[in-house]
C-alpha cells in the first residue's frame, strides 16, 4: 500500500508522464479499478454520469457501473481522440495502453525524480487498488460500498447475503469517489 505521501508522488509524476501511461495511472488512482480494465476503457462506456464496463470486460464476469465525478470528469476532459477508435487510453488507436512494465519503469524514474532523487519503496500498480481500499476505509467507506466500488462479489455480498442484497449503492459510490477525488488533489497540491 501507498502511503499518502508516496500516493502524492504517483500522482504528480503521472501527471509529469502526461497522456496515455501518466493518465491511465491517475485514472487508477481515483477509481481504483483494476489495471487491464482501466486501460481498455472505452469512450462507448462513459456517460455523463457513469462508466459502465459490461460484464465481458470484468474479472467477476458482473457488469459494474462506476459514477463519474468531478475528479475523473477533468481527467477525462482534456484527452485525445484517436478518429475510428473507440480506446480512451491507446498509443496507435487500434488496442489499449500495453507494455506496463516500462511504462512503470519511467513513473518510478519521474517519482525519484521529483522526490530528490529517492525511489519510493518497491510497488506494483495493483497497489494502487489496495491504496484505495485502504483510504476508502479511512474516508469513513463502508465495506458494502468499497466493494461495490472494487466490483467484489465476495465478502458483504458472497453467499445468501449477495442472493437476497440488491442495492447498487449508487449514491454511496457517487459520494465516496467524490470524497476520495478531493482528497486525491489535497494530497498532490
Amino acid at each position: 500500500m501507498l502511503d499518502d505521501a508516496e500516493l502524492a508522488l504517483v500522482w504528480q509524476a503521472s501527471e509529469a508522464l502526461g497522456y496515455p501511461f501518466g493518465t491511465f495511472v491517475q485514472l487508477l488512482v481515483l477509481t481504483g479499478q483494476r489495471r487491464e480494465e482501466g486501460a481498455a476503457m472505452r469512450w462507448s462506456e462513459l456517460d455523463l454520469t457513469n462508466w459502465t464496463l459490461p460484464r465481458e470486460r470484468t474479472k467477476n464476469a458482473e457488469p459494474h457501473a462506476l459514477p463519474v465525478v468531478s475528479g475523473m470528469k477533468a481527467l477525462l476532459a482534456d484527452l485525445p481522440r484517436f478518429e475510428g477508435s473507440d480506446f480512451v487510453f491507446t498509443t496507435n488507436g487500434r488496442t489499449p495502453v500495453s507494455g506496463f512494465s516500462k511504462a512503470k519503469i519511467n513513473l518510478d524514474a519521474a517519482i525519484a525524480e521529483l522526490n530528490g532523487g529517492k525511489p519510493i519503496p518497491p510497488w506494483r500498480l495493483h497497489d494502487i487498488r489496495r491504496t484505495f481500499a485502504t483510504n476508502m476505509a479511512k474516508l469513513g467507506v463502508s465495506l458494502p460500498v468499497v466493494e461495490k466500488l472494487l466490483n467484489h462479489v465476495s465478502g458483504s455480498f458472497g453467499g445468501v447475503a449477495g442472493i437476497y442484497q440488491r442495492h447498487v449503492f449508487a449514491d454511496e459510490k457517487r459520494d465516496a469517489l467524490e470524497r476520495w477525488s478531493r482528497r486525491v488533489l489535497e494530497l498532490a497540491s
